[in-house]
């Protein structure tokens, strides 16, 4: 279980002495989950952070007015986002459900707070965490304005994707991808089809799946280098 949660981004650079003095002082609750198991619904009010120590798991989450839904894999170790612990809106957007069986560790939000001031290592890790997050919100803010429809929609998929994803599968109608891309059925086909022969995505069962999550970020860089 250690070397699981040393593995975890709040736990990296703890030394096995620094991660036992935190768990002699932190509850931490422990559960598996069978595949189908839904882990934490749409709706529940955040109030701990949660972490897959091994298994996998799907997070689904609904965008654009939940016309669109997106659907990613995880494999332990993993730690779940938190961002709606604090703010306006305190409830999950999205629905994690077991994929095979998965052990699942939760920290309640009080106690993650404390377990914060008892190591600054941890403190960095959870802002660096938290500033990722918001510069990939504004690259989402960003892609609105790109003149380049490919570039909109490629922009779009890096900003709510994880890196760390896999199976990574977009299920919207035609309609509202034109209407979020503010683009004609053509116009959005063709830029579908020039991503797939880059390789980056392919359709499947009428979603968008996300093949290459790197090869994408790779032309995002090569198209804004060119605008710029």
């Amino acid at each position: 279980m250690y070397d699981k949660m040393l593995q975890l981004p709040i736990f990296m650079g703890l030394s096995n002495n620094q991660l036992t003095a935190i768990i002699e002082k932190i509850p931490f609750s422990f559960e598996r989950f069978n595949a189908g198991d839904v882990i934490l619904e749409a709706g529940r009010q955040c109030d701990s952070v949660t972490f897959i120590l091994n298994g996998d798991v799907r997070l689904v989450t609904p965008t654009f007015a939940g016309r669109m839904f997106i659907a990613q894999d995880f494999s332990g170790p993993h730690t779940m986002p938190f961002y709606y612990m604090f703010g306006a809106e305190t409830r999950h957007f999205s629905e994690l459900r077991a994929v095979t069986q998965a052990g699942v560790m939760q920290v309640e939000k009080m106690r993650f707070m404390e377990m914060l001031q008892l190591n600054d290592i941890m403190l960095l890790n959870v802002m660096n965490m938290l500033s990722t997050h918001a510069q990939k919100q504004h690259l989402a803010m960003d892609f609105s304005g790109e003149s380049d429809p490919v570039l909109r929609l490629s922009s779009w998929m890096l900003a709510f994707t994880d890196r760390t994803a896999t199976n990574i599968l977009i299920e919207a109608r035609e309609p509202d991808w034109c209407d979020m891309l503010q683009l004609s059925p053509s116009d959005f086909w063709r830029c579908v089809s020039m991503l797939e022969n880059r390789g980056c995505l392919e359709v499947s069962e009428g979603k968008l799946k996300l093949t290459d999550r790197y090869a994408l970020r790779r032309f995002v860089g090569e198209k804004s280098g060119q605008r710029n």
